[in-house]
């Protein structure tokens, strides 16, 4: 247990938990919450919605803030305008499309939604507000909005963690948005994950000694030995809902050109989203016998461990569990050049990184390692001591813990 560890007791907020959609952002705050726990850290999670036994975290309090008007603003926030056009999801314009940042307009229901749980959250502190040392917000989203008012009103230290790459500029497009971005920049701590992240929170004039440096972790786990396969499988893990940040139109177009010299290789996409367009657009480029979509799946182990080569192909990243999941297992990885898989990948000793949105280059990575095994497997290695080191869970609660106690008590932080 961590020294001073049980002094403190952190009110977490997501934005969603299962069985609702939980993102990469939420995984890793469930992760951090469990981890936490493990070394005598009090945490108790807020969050929107309602009861569900699945939703519940073993041994962590969850506090699911619910009313009718939440339940209904949030599902009118989800809703798609009728006129809003599908894109095409094969078919992007790098040029015209805000691919690679967070953009668009706030929606009235999203705002509704957002003060709705801030006044949840307010009557939920009431009678709570000595419980709680600090309050710690894992999106750079409306929940850090929510989290800075709330400790503004009560007294309480923020710590906001930035889970994308321009998260904090994107905070202006809410209603009084350079406000709430100024009372952030006044009031709270940021742990950024990433040498990107951290240099555009210094670009907004946050403070650097408010800024902090902590990567995402995860648990590591004993695998068997990976065995050497004639199978050539290409394998995508990801939220196929966040698309199209997440690339999977960049990859397809790329896997047109890798069966050429690869016929016999299978590219396996998982993850949960639509992807009724792009069965339609395999059918039509003939490549629906060599890719397969598998949708939402548990259990990832044995597919990590069948691969050859996964593939991240994002145009924009904070750091992805996914990759540093596959790293971990010794899978060979190729990556797009960006926040959170520069970090993570040394190009060409533990994995390769290409340019974003570079079709040809994508294509000849993956080329590459399917060409030369035993070159791919040494990178593996090298991938699966990168993450043991560094990324381990519990090295990154510890990290934490520090920080706790640096942003509760600053004048005594060492």
């Amino acid at each position: 247990m961590s020294t001073g560890a049980t002094d403190i007791h952190v009110l977490m907020l997501l934005a969603s938990l299962p069985p609702g959609r939980a993102g990469g952002a939420e995984i890793q705050g469930l992760a951090l919450a469990s981890e936490l726990q493990a070394q005598g850290v009090q945490v108790s999670i807020l969050t929107p919605g309602k009861d569900s036994p699945k939703g519940a975290v073993p041994g962590i309090p969850v506090y699911r803030l619910h009313s009718w008007p939440a339940r209904i603003f949030a599902f009118l926030s989800r809703v798609k305008p009728r006129t809003e056009k599908k894109t095409a999801p094969v078919a992007l314009d790098e040029s015209r499309d805000a691919v690679a940042q967070i953009s668009g307009k706030i929606r009235w229901t999203q705002v509704l939604f957002y003060h709705i749980f801030f006044w949840h959250a307010v009557l939920f502190l009431i009678p709570r507000q000595k419980k709680f040392t600090c309050i710690h917000a894992h999106t750079m989203e409306w929940s850090a909005l929510v989290a800075s008012r709330l400790g503004a009103r009560f007294g309480l230290p923020v710590l906001v963690k930035e889970s994308t790459l321009n998260g904090f500029k994107s905070l202006s497009r809410f209603p009084r948005g350079h406000f709430r971005q100024r009372l952030l920049k006044e009031t709270s701590h940021f742990v950024a994950m990433t040498r990107a992240i951290r240099a555009n929170l210094l670009a907004e004039n946050i403070p650097a000694d408010r800024i902090h440096d902590i990567p995402n972790g995860i648990r590591i786990l004993d695998y068997p030995a990976r065995a050497a396969k004639t199978e050539e499988i290409v394998l995508f893990v990801g939220n196929l809902y966040q698309q199209p940040a997440k690339g999977v139109d960049l990859l397809l177009m790329a896997w047109a050109e890798v069966v050429v010299r690869h016929p016999r290789a299978v590219l396996l996409l998982i993850g949960d989203g639509a992807t009724s367009e792009w069965t339609e657009w395999l059918r039509r480029q003939s490549l629906d016998q060599s890719v397969r979509l598998l949708g939402k799946q548990s259990g990832l182990a044995r597919h990590y461990l069948e691969a050859t080569v996964f593939v991240l192909p994002s145009r924009r990243e904070g750091m992805s569990n996914a990759l540093m999941e596959a790293m971990m297992f010794g899978l060979p990885c190729v990556a797009t050049d960006i926040s959170g898989s520069q970090d993570l990948i040394r190009n060409e000793e533990n994995g390769l990184l290409v340019p974003a949105a570079d079709v040809q280059a994508l294509a000849g990575a993956i080329r590459r390692v399917l060409d030369h095994p035993q070159w791919a497997s040494e990178m593996g290695k090298k991938a699966a001591e990168t993450i043991r080191g560094s990324y381990d869970i519990r090295r990154i609660a510890e990290a934490y813990v520090k920080l706790y106690h640096q942003i509760i008590s600053p004048a005594g932080a060492s």
